[in-house]
């Protein structure tokens, strides 16, 4: 359509001003801020199994027979199976909480009863798959650990084995063995009346991702099993460990802090009991109870309890930096002015972390293996509890914080207290209190048109205020399937913006870090993995690049594309488009006035749209993006008038008002209660990515009908809702497509650290010219995709990856670099 040709014409002018050869201009005597010390972090919560079946290496699932089908559902046998082979008899049960003189200790609350007769020739088998399968590798050995209490005359072997549909046709009657090991001889009874603990260690003989974990019985009696732990080995040794490779990707980042344990997984959901108490995470496995992790739909054993999130920071270089809950869960809290107990579990905490070994939880930290206090010197009080809207996990935040603020300052005057703003639906969260306060952290998941908007966000921040913390952010629209190259790009123009501003966002982390594949409750992460491989997706690359060329000042950078004024010269609204209707989450009906929609008159983009009696046409689908466009186009783009009426039917947000329609990909709404129903706003949708142009506080009621105008004047819009005038605003030209570029020097090395990204399809030259600053020598670390909707996949890891290559300055002032259409470059030019 015409409405299409227009917009491609405006696309090629684009195109013609990315070409053209970038000047960056570097002046190594016009310096900015000093890089803050803790500039780059990780954040880490338990989500998509990230810590059980993910980064904590135990390869047993439901090592301790608590695991139920859900969350409130009685614990059965999860992941366990059993299997007699002839005329073996195997009978499992488990041992229930009612029983506690059958049981381990207190923390335990179920055990497995095995009654078994069997023979060698007739075997009995307890079997575990694992976390979708158990990683056999050749020559690897695993350690193994049980209790078992009972009378058992026979011969028990753990053993690693092909599951029932074994590689290259092996028997399901008799698996293959990978591994094996005797764990007590024959005719040992196993201490009737006591819990005795086994160990045993198994090594591999063959590769299998998808290897079972067994118990082989050739023998009679009774017996009580409780914590059936495998581990393979772990990062840098630890008993209690972490998968290497996983806990390797995040060592490669070189972060300055680790932000744990969540999250939501801070607060819980449903329960007190399904927060993350740390007390109860601490000391031997057996000794840990686990919690439901209500909020991501599985139970975790707390094998990563606090004091391993404390020892991985060490390990990894990280200060750690604590979130604690203030007395809040997902559908529940304590009273605020009854959360003394959540202000003492926090103060205790602390002095786990810090205190000497003559304190009670000092002595307590010693015990568990590290006499030297781990340095916590960073503690946000709560996790996202500062929303408007009460339903939102919030209540009474400031009064909380005081509280807490009061009670940590007082016994540690040293340690920085963070804050907490509004999470969503706000670009400029505000500390609304005169309460004392280090830091603020602020969260955002946006599309990668907003982060490279957001470029310059933080140029004018306060520098007298609080500092800033964002503390998560990502790119969660417009990302493709799993994290593609265009939301890394976005979010690299972010963290440029940020690192030149390091003197007011000291800390950032990207969240959420890791998903099991098998298990995708959240979209994306940056580091995708199943039991025996692993990869980066983009974004990772992202952050891994980002700190290892950091650099410990910023220097002011000039750009000039002599081109890239000719965009913005050009209108935003195109000469001829369409209109229509749309919906987020929510069934809403509309109507023309003085006209009857008919199902011709409506071209259906994506939800359930039919025609009513009256003449109104309905949205009733609950999914998100719902839209449907007027066929007819509107011939004079740049001057029109839009008049309907819309009523919100049911759902979680209002209703939107789509105008310059040209394709599916590229128009524009005037959203009235988005956002969880908490504001007004206009966005653009440009090549699939939205930006906000406009926002407002305000609601939808349900059931109600509002009269609705739009007048459009060339790039000018203005929205009534019934008589009140809404908006009156411009439309954005998108400036998110181009060249960006900043700079720090690197001190200690005596570099200059030049970053450029092109978020854009079309390649360039970008010239460096330098001053005050020789270039003797030069390299540029690249990472570049052929599409900004490229990918990496489990199975094509490494498509898109960081390269190097060796630059030859002009002379001694002027560095030239080609930059690839979607690429971030970092060139480390030596003085």
């Amino acid at each position: 359509m015409k409405a299409k040709r227009f917009l491609l014409a405006v696309m090629a002018s684009s195109a013609l001003a990315a070409q053209a050869q970038v000047n960056i201009n570097i002046d190594a005597q016009n310096r900015g801020p000093k890089i803050s010390p803790t500039h780059y972090g990780i954040f880490f919560e338990d989500i998509n199994h990230a810590a059980d079946g993910g980064l904590y290496a135990e390869l047993i699932r439901n090592r301790s027979f608590e695991d139920g089908p859900k969350y409130g559902a009685p614990a059965d046998m999860q992941h366990w199976t059993t299997k007699a082979a002839g005329a073996s008899v195997i009978d499992a049960r488990l041992i229930e909480p009612t029983k506690k003189q059958l049981l381990l200790n207190a923390a335990q609350h179920h055990a497995l009863q095995l009654t078994v007769k069997a023979t060698a020739d007739s075997p009995v088998y307890l079997i575990n798959d694992g976390f979708w399968g158990i990683n056999s590798v050749q020559g690897r050995t695993y350690r193994l650990s049980f209790w078992m209490k009972g009378k058992y005359k026979g011969t028990i072997k753990a053993r690693l084995q092909a599951p029932p549909t074994a590689p290259e046709g092996a028997s399901t009657d008799m698996p293959e063995i990978y591994a094996e090991s005797v764990v007590s001889p024959s005719g040992d009874e196993g201490g009737a009346g006591s819990w005795r603990k086994y160990t045993a260690t198994l090594q591999a003989q063959s590769n299998d991702p998808k290897a079972q974990f067994a118990l082989v019985f050739d023998g009679t009696g009774t017996i009580a099993l409780d914590v059936v732990s495998l581990f393979p080995p772990t990062f840098k040794n630890h008993e209690n460990g972490m998968r290497p490779d996983l806990a390797n990707m995040l060592w490669q980042m070189h972060p300055k802090f680790m932000r744990f344990p969540g999250g939501c997984f801070v607060e819980g959901q449903q329960s007190p009991d399904n927060a993350f108490r740390w007390e109860r995470t601490i000391g031997p496995i057996e000794e840990r109870e686990g919690h439901w992790n209500v909020n991501w739909g599985y139970r975790t054993t707390d094998g990563i309890g606090y004091h391993e999130y404390l020892q991985l920071a060490e390990d990894l270089g990280a200060k750690p930096l604590y979130v604690v809950n203030v007395g809040l869960w997902h559908g529940g809290m304590t009273p605020y002015d009854s959360i003394q107990p959540w202000i003492d579990e926090c103060l205790a905490a602390i002095e786990y972390a810090n205190g000497d070994v003559t304190t009670k939880y000092g002595a307590m930290r010693a015990k568990n293996g590290h006499p030297a206090p781990f340095g916590l010197e960073y503690l946000e009080v709560g996790n996202e509890n500062n929303q408007p809207d009460p339903r939102q996990q919030s209540d009474h935040y400031y009064e909380r914080y005081e509280q807490f603020y009061k009670a940590i300052r007082e016994r540690y005057p040293n340690m920085k207290i963070i804050g907490n703003v509004v999470a969503w639906g706000d670009d400029n969260p505000k500390w609304e209190s005169t309460l004392d306060v280090d830091l603020l952290d602020e969260h955002y998941y946006r599309n990668p048109s907003w982060f490279a908007d957001a470029f310059h966000k933080y140029d004018s921040y306060d520098r007298q205020g609080p500092k800033i913390y964002v503390g998560e952010y990502a790119v969660t629209s417009g990302f493709g399937d799993l994290g593609n190259m265009n939301a890394a790009l976005g979010e690299a123009v972010y963290m440029m913006g940020m690192e030149n501003n390091s003197d007011v966002v000291p800390l950032n982390s990207y969240a959420p870090i890791f998903v099991n594949e098998n298990d995708a409750k959240w979209r994306p992460d940056m580091i995708r993995f199943n039991s025996s491989r692993v990869m980066g997706t983009p974004s990772y690359y992202v952050q891994m690049l980002m700190p290892q060329n950091v650099g410990t000042q910023v220097l002011k950078v000039t750009q000039h594309n002599p081109y890239a004024d000719q965009m913005l010269t050009a209108s935003v609204t195109p000469a001829m488009s369409h209109t229509g209707f749309a919906t987020w989450q929510t069934k809403a009906t509309f109507e023309m006035p003085d006209h009857e929609l008919k199902p011709e008159h409506l071209e259906t983009i994506s939800g359930n749209w039919k025609r009513n009696g009256d003449g109104s046409v309905s949205q009733t689908s609950m999914r998100q993006q719902c839209v449907a466009v007027l066929p007819n186009i509107i011939m004079d783009g740049k001057h029109y008038t839009l008049r309907y009426r819309a009523r919100k039917d049911s759902g979680d947000e209002g209703f939107m008002i789509v105008f310059n329609y040209v394709d599916r990909d590229n128009y524009c709404w005037v959203n009235f209660g988005g956002w969880g129903n908490s504001q007004h706003g206009i966005e653009q949708i440009v090549g699939g990515n939205k930006m906000q142009t406009a926002t407002k506080r305000g609601k939808i009621e349900s059931g109600r009908w509002y009269d609705v105008k739009i007048e459009v004047t060339g790039d000018n819009v203005k929205a009534w809702l019934d008589d009140d005038l809404v908006f009156d605003t411009q439309l954005k030209h998108d400036t998110t497509k181009g060249i960006f570029s900043s700079a720090t020097l690197d001190e200690r090395t005596g570099e200059m650290i030049v970053k450029v990204v092109n978020t854009s399809g079309d390649a360039t030259t970008a010239s460096l010219n330098l001053q005050h600053f020789k270039a003797r020598q030069a390299r540029v670390i690249r990472l570049a995709a052929n599409r900004g909707t490229d990918e990496n996949t489990l199975q094509q890891p490494t498509r898109i990856h960081p390269v190097e290559q060796v630059l030859s300055p002009e002379n001694d002032s002027k560095v030239l670099v080609e930059i690839p259409a979607y690429s971030l470059n970092i060139v480390r030019v030596k003085n």
